[in-house]
């Protein structure tokens, strides 16, 4: 009797520890449509789990943003770090008002360096995407266990260009004057020109508030204004090819040098940062999965020279 005892302890115990390796589960946030009437992007908290018994991959969170998919249905897992606000510096200001304010200048300095998963998977016969940001501590792990799964399917840019400060006094249209039109309805998307380079350009919404109101973020290319957004809305501009200092501005400005080629789309990112009285800019050159992603939750910046 005690033998059949002890035997049925070791089998439980191996049956634990091999689920237990089975899965692998993560604390993440997905990109996810505020509802089913609004485009508009917000951040929920869930987890991500990697089930290598059943090859299933889910993530658990809301009524209407979890979801579950086999592995082999995975046809993309793209990976890129971004940086932008934390995430409940906004929650700081509403609950310390004035004193969080006058520390902005020091919280806007605490970057988060997440990283970007954005999935493509199989539905039927029809293709999904979801957007989820990995925590940096947790990155490295969760993209060892996607390239272990999903091999080729697994994809991170090669291109790294990122924000460097720049004198906003040195931008030779620093004191031009746009005004911008948020377009609620359509949503024009990019077209490729063979004699143009085509620039998009999305200020990712950070606040819980109208995309029509905030400061402006331009995008200058040389000697001009390019794009103008507010956070929440997206720019389109066709360029000549050639060589550009494109530079994101707010009250400071951020960018980097690069050549655009005629035929080609270039995506970027204007992420923001709270500043003291206006919100801080910071440039990225990204994907144009995740840049397209963001784009579907922004709206049109219909913006004009005053």
């Amino acid at each position: 009797m005690l033998r059949i005892t002890n035997w049925l302890l070791l089998f439980f115990l191996a049956c634990t520890f091999s689920f237990a390796t089975d899965t692998t589960s993560f604390h993440v946030k997905i990109q996810h449509r505020e509802s089913s009437k609004s485009r508009i992007l917000i951040g929920k908290s869930g987890v991500l789990t990697f089930d290598d018994a059943t090859r299933r991959l889910a993530f658990a969170g809301g009524k209407h943003d979890s979801f579950e998919i086999n592995y082999d249905d995975v046809t993309k897992a793209l990976f890129e770090v971004t940086t932008h606000m934390r995430d409940d510096l906004n929650n700081a200001i509403g609950l310390l008002g004035l004193t969080a304010v006058a520390a902005a200048p020091l919280l806007q300095l605490e970057h988060v360096h997440d990283c970007w998963f954005y999935l493509e998977y199989k539905n039927g016969e029809h293709s999904e995407t979801a957007l989820l940001e990995i925590p940096k501590d947790s990155s490295e792990t969760l993209i060892a266990k996607a390239k272990s799964l999903f091999g080729s399917r697994v994809v991170i840019p090669a291109f790294q260009e990122r924000g460097e400060p720049v004198d906003p006094q040195s931008l030779p249209a620093i004191h031009s004057k746009q005004s911008i039109r948020v377009d609620w309805k359509s949503q024009p998307l990019p077209e490729l020109k063979p004699d143009k380079a085509t620039v998009v350009v999305v200020c990712p919404r950070i606040r819980n508030y109208d995309p029509a109101y905030g400061n402006q973020f331009k995008l200058h290319a040389n000697e001009r204004v390019i794009a103008v957004n507010q956070e929440g809305t997206y720019s389109i501009a066709y360029v000549e090819p050639g060589k550009y200092h494109l530079v994101s501005q707010s009250v400071n400005a951020n960018g980097f040098h690069m050549e655009l080629e005629a035929g080609k789309a270039y995506y970027f990112l204007q992420s923001t940062f709270e500043g003291a009285v206006k919100n801080h800019t910071m440039l990225s050159r990204n994907s144009e999965e995740l840049v397209m992603y963001e784009l579907n939750g922004s709206f049109f910046s219909d913006w004009k020279p005053k």
